[in-house]
């Protein structure tokens, strides 16, 4: 008999967003990946995805202070976490599940 294990772990992040940036995690991993968790700060946060190779971002909801996210990225695909706000930072208390092993991390300008 044998069994498989999955290596993927579970990453739980108080994430930080500065004003007038966006969050970008993934993009070009095998599998797929979700994203949960609640608003902690005082502004809203949009969430979008864009496939890979996709020319723009598709939006998935928009994640007011305190409410929360529920949202799954395909193989390749990368979660925009976008800070709405010019002047005040973000703030998401997150667990990210799935194919977490190469899953990339950075912040970029708000287009």
């Amino acid at each position: 008999m044998s069994a498989s294990v999955s290596a993927h772990a579970a990453i739980n992040s108080n994430l930080q967003i500065e004003a007038g940036q966006t969050f970008e995690l993934g993009g070009g991993q095998e599998g797929g990946f979700t994203v949960t968790g609640r608003n902690t700060g005082p502004v809203a946060v949009v969430v979008l995805g864009k496939g890979e190779g996709a020319a723009s971002a598709v939006l998935r909801g928009t994640v007011a202070p305190g409410g929360e996210v529920n949202a799954s990225f395909g193989p390749g695909e990368m979660a925009l976490l976008r800070n709405t706000s010019d002047r005040t930072m973000a703030r998401l208390k997150l667990k990210i599940t799935g194919d977490t092993s190469s899953l990339g991390m950075t912040y970029s300008a708000n287009p």
